[in-house]
Parts: C-alpha cells; sequence; structure tokens
C-alpha cells in the first residue's frame, strides 16, 4: 500500500517488497517492464505487463531467487507486439463508433429525469424561500403550491 506524504511502511512485508523491488530494478532487462511487487504475509505478488515469455520466466526466477517470500502470486501479462496492436485496434473501433453514433435522447429527456429536475428545483426553490422568508412563509409557500398541484389536477380530469 502506497501512502503519499508519509514514511514507507515498516515491516517484514515491507523488507521483503524493498528487497525484491530493488533486486529487479538492478537488472537491465526488467527496468522497462511496468511490474509492480507487493508482499502480503510473506507472499510475493506480482501485477504489471512483460513484453515476453523470456523476460516473464527470467523475473519470476529472479524473484525466486531473493531470500524470504513464502509464496509467490504471479498476476503478470504477456505482451507482445501484437497483443498491443489488437488492444489499439479495439479501442479505435470503440472510438470510431461511439463517434458516428448518433445521440439516443430526446430533447427533454426520459420521464425520470425530467421528475429528477422538478425534485431538484422546488428543493432549491425551497431552501432559497426558507432562508429569504424563514420557515412560516416556506410552510405556507408549501401548502400554496399543493393547492395549485390539485386545481390543475382537477382540470386535467374534466
Amino acid at each position: 500500500m502506497e501512502l503519499f506524504g508519509m514514511p514507507p511502511p515498516d515491516g517484514p512485508d515491507a523488507a521483503l517488497a524493498r528487497r525484491i523491488a530493488e533486486s529487479l530494478a538492478a537488472d537491465d532487462r526488467f527496468r522497462r517492464q511496468p511490474v509492480a511487487v507487493q508482499v502480503q504475509n510473506g507472499v510475493a505478488i506480482l501485477t504489471g505487463r512483460v513484453e515476453s515469455r523470456e523476460v516473464h520466466d527470467a523475473l519470476i526466477s529472479a524473484v525466486r531467487e531473493v531470500a524470504g517470500p513464502r509464496d509467490l502470486c504471479d498476476v503478470l501479462r504477456i505482451t507482445d507486439g501484437e497483443t498491443r496492436l489488437r488492444e489499439a485496434r479495439q479501442f479505435g473501433e470503440l472510438a470510431a463508433h461511439l463517434a458516428t453514433s448518433p445521440a439516443r435522447s430526446t430533447r427533454r429527456g426520459s420521464p425520470a429525469a425530467v421528475v429528477a429536475r422538478m425534485v431538484m428545483l422546488t428543493v432549491t426553490a425551497t431552501i432559497v424561500l426558507i432562508e429569504v422568508a424563514g420557515w412560516l412563509a416556506a410552510l405556507f409557500g408549501v401548502g400554496l403550491l399543493a393547492w395549485a398541484a390539485d386545481v390543475l389536477l382537477r382540470r386535467r380530469k374534466r
């Protein structure tokens, strides 16, 4: 766990994670690989991406050579050039689809959105009324609104 602005955590897990990270940083093969090292209860957890199967195997063996970890959890993904191209192509297709698809909303929006807007406006008006005129005027205003709504609904039924 990284705590920004605070000293790094102490303890056997933090010391082991530091030793593993230093051993990986000392090897030129692993410097450009975006790999994160965490240790929890003596178990080394490796996450991130490596560029080939050979680098993956060498990295795992380098971590196993470090004294201390009880076990190793390998969550590394191997991404060769073809995988990167496929991911970029998928992203491009998705972006193109989103850019060319028409907006699927009406001018006013869904009924739930209209109700939500009305509730927000009513709450805002009530808060302003309470602040400006006090509680008694707010109660009178709410009663007046209820009466107006009742009159409008009765006219609509006719």
